[in-house]
């Protein structure tokens, strides 16, 4: 929790063409890694029938689902070591170091060869690549949260964090995208066979100019000031854990809903809507991708709003109105027309917005800077493994057990009522230092 020391920040303020190649090159790493993501959720399906073979279609992509799931355990293990180096040695080495496991191991799902050529070791393969993939990215949204807000003036932090869940958003449309062009240009055949892998190659190339990027970065004036002092810690993440589980539990169950959200309508929604309401593929697909820009543009304005009027109104309401709006979204999702969808999934999306806006700046202005990235890489990690990567699986296993289309909209309600009991109990943090935790009396310089 934030606590009441005298050091102030010392950002300058003004958004600089030396801060925006920071955010950039920040955030790409955030891109590739939500990137994979839904190419693995919209091309599950084709998974399911290449690499997860069985009887019944449906326990097919359950396992498919399974194997995405999975891949969430291993990432507070690497939260816990790339949380550990990050606080230890810079944000700049482990953000670097971790863009390069995420671009490798996406690339190399696309070279696995089918059940039908190699048999379980194809399933084996992309089970330890997507295992591989949640390492890295336990290290990688913390890290990069931790980078901008701490690069970013005092009274702009929401909306310089907003842009990793901006980034997050592009790099899920671009690979919803990517999968609708591919379907509407390539034959079934043609797609099952190599269409599919082309761009999960692609991230290779992708990770390199990253790479790139990061290796060009100063750390961050706050990490860099802090390590100067006597303030680093010998060991970040026992103390995150002793003396700061309370940000990690709010952090937590914070995750709680947006991830839910996140993985239900923008991973599972292609699947969801194909395969369970009977709609066209590719209408599925771009009914999704119209609701990822819708959630771009809601992020944007909550967020400038939020550094304003301080980050917990929202989250506070953010958590209520998607209780209110899951079942009335779902509702007009069912109606399975093409505008119905896109207005089911926007009204469930305002309220995601209003709780995704100031995650990035309230999550770290929970933390001290000496032990930031641990504490968040344990928060974090533990609430998407708890309730977001299960999110397809437990969406449709709960389908299957309900035998109701109806089942997911009550999971979002059950979400959202976790974080809305996290929301009640967090502390506002709108001026408190990154540093010290004290809040600032100084008024906010424009820019």
């Amino acid at each position: 929790m934030p606590s009441h020391n005298t050091t102030l920040d010392t950002v300058a303020p003004g958004m600089t063409q030396q801060r925006r190649r920071a955010i950039i090159a920040a955030c790409i790493g955030n891109f590739l890694e939500w990137y994979e993501f839904v190419l693995y959720g919209y091309f599950a399906t084709i998974f399911s029938v290449l690499f997860f073979v069985d009887s019944d279609p449906t326990v097919a992509l359950m396992i498919t689902f399974l194997v995405f799931g999975i891949s969430f355990v291993v990432r507070p293990l690497g939260g816990i070591l790339f949380g550990h180096i990050g606080d230890k040695y810079g944000r700049k080495v482990t953000l670097s170091s971790i863009i390069v496991t995420i671009s490798l191991a996406t690339a190399l799902i696309a070279v696995v060869p089918s059940y039908a050529s190699i048999g379980i070791a194809a399933p084996i393969l992309i089970l330890l690549l997507r295992c591989l993939q949640g390492l890295s990215a336990g290290g990688e949204w913390m890290g990069a949260a931790a980078y901008v807000v701490e690069s970013a003036p005092a009274h702009r932090r929401a909306f310089y964090g907003s842009w990793q869940t901006i980034t997050i958003t592009l790099g899920m449309f671009t690979a919803a995208l990517t999968s609708l062009v591919l379907s509407l240009t390539l034959t079934t055949e043609q797609l099952q066979s190599w269409g599919w892998r082309v761009p999960f190659l692609a991230a290779f190339p992708l990770g390199m100019i990253g790479l790139y990027m990061r290796l060009k970065l100063e750390e961050s004036v706050e990490f860099d000031e802090m390590s100067q002092t006597e303030q680093r810690e010998k060991s970040p993440l026992l103390k995150a854990v002793t003396e700061n589980w309370r940000s990690i539990l709010l952090v937590c169950g914070l995750v709680c809903s947006p991830t839910m959200c996140t993985y239900v309508l923008l991973v599972f929604g292609p699947t969801f809507l194909s395969k369970d309401l009977h709609m066209n593929t590719n209408a599925a697909r771009a009914a999704c991708l119209v609701a990822m820009l819708i959630l771009v543009v809601l992020v944007v304005f909550f967020a400038r709003i939020c550094d304003r009027v301080g980050r917990k109104p929202f989250v506070v309401f953010g958590a209520i109105l998607v209780a209110i709006t899951a079942p009335l979204g779902f509702l007009l999702i069912h109606q399975r027309s093409f505008a119905a969808v896109i207005v089911g999934m926007a009204l469930i999306l305002i309220g995601d917005a209003m709780m995704l806006a100031p995650q990035p700046a309230l999550f770290s202005e929970l933390f001290p800077t000496s032990r930031r990235y641990s504490g968040l890489a344990i928060g974090y990690n533990l609430g998407v493994v708890l309730f977001g990567g299960a999110g397809p699986l437990v969406a449709t296993a709960l389908i299957k057990a309900t035998h109701s289309t109806y089942a997911p909209a009550m999971y979002l309600v059950a979400g959202a009522t976790i974080s809305l009991v996290a929301a009640v109990l967090v502390p506002e943090t709108l001026g408190v230092s990154l540093r010290s935790g004290r809040i600032e009396t100084a008024t906010p310089i424009a820019d």
